[in-house]
């Protein structure tokens, strides 16, 4: 290896790209020639390497669709997507950790009345009442009209988009809080599922010999004017797979009692929002 010559074609490249105006932009594009650069000459590819790594990425491509993303699925199984999260919202004293979106957030939820239920009546599988306050973390005051968005996956592992069975938006809802910033909905008691795996992401899990398997769990996106928007997912305390989460988001922070009551479970779990900018991340999935 030169590594001269290479130091010189990295400076070029660099320069070349050097007269972008917008400075965030130009500033992480150089970020990215200079760590892809160093990657590559860290990792010595050879010619066979390179063309197995576009070969993946093309195939990628070709399992991706407004049903699923597998560059987003990628994101997650090598821990990128939470990491984005913990460097742009985890700061320490958070009562509710930040989580990933993930690959099955769905624009346009139908909003349901308090205390509906997301799952269809013919759904398989335990129910469970979710009741809570959503509320200024500084101030501990009741926000009111905030919009919880929720969404999990059915007892079979599949989203409502992937399974032809279940009726449109089942398992999601949006649902907003009172006056007094109490919420509640009923869902599907959360079960494990493994992620994707008949496309290349599954590969890669397999090479590693990592479990494909995500803990049980349901996603909240919490959101009000004026605060931080709120992307999470509630776990079920005890479960084992919480420690190989594979897509590395479970953590103590996120954790909810699911307590059974007769034929169905019962959760109490509140939202605290701190003051900050409320934006919607993109939906992977259109409505």
């Amino acid at each position: 290896m030169n590594l001269v010559a290479d130091n010189e074609l990295t400076a070029k490249v660099l320069r070349s790209y050097s007269k972008i105006e917008d400075v965030r932009l130009r500033t992480i594009v150089a970020i990215l020639i200079r760590h892809v650069h160093a990657c590559l000459m860290e990792m010595k590819l050879t010619d066979e390497e390179w063309e197995f790594a576009w070969d993946f990425m093309e195939r990628m491509a070709a399992v991706t669709s407004p049903e699923r993303n597998e560059f987003l699925l990628f994101a997650d199984i090598i821990g990128a997507s939470q990491l984005i999260e913990v460097l742009n919202h985890e700061k320490p004293g958070n009562p509710v950790g930040f989580a990933l979106v993930g690959p099955f957030f769905r624009a346009g939820a139908p909003f349901r009345a308090k205390g509906e239920s997301t799952a269809s009546a013919d759904t398989p599988g335990k129910r469970v009442r979710i009741t809570g306050k959503v509320f200024d973390f500084a101030t501990k005051s009741p926000i009111k009209d905030a919009v919880l968005d929720t969404w999990q996956a059915a007892n079979d592992g599949l989203y409502e988009n992937q399974d032809e069975q279940q009726p449109e938006y089942n398992l999601r809802g949006r649902f907003r809080s009172d006056a007094s910033g109490d919420f509640e909905l009923i869902a599907l008691m959360p079960t494990a599922y493994p992620v994707p795996t008949d496309g290349p992401c599954g590969e890669l899990l397999r090479a590693a010999k990592r479990p494909p398997d995500r803990p049980a769990h349901i996603h909240f996106i919490v959101s009000a004017p004026g605060f931080e928007t709120l992307v999470t997912q509630i776990f079920v305390n005890g479960d084992e797979q919480i420690e190989e989460d594979a897509v590395f988001t479970a953590s103590k922070n996120m954790i909810g009692d699911f307590t059974r009551e007769g034929d169905h479970f019962s959760l109490r779990y509140d939202f605290p929002l701190k003051r900050g900018e409320s934006k919607m991340p993109k939906a992977p999935i259109p409505s």
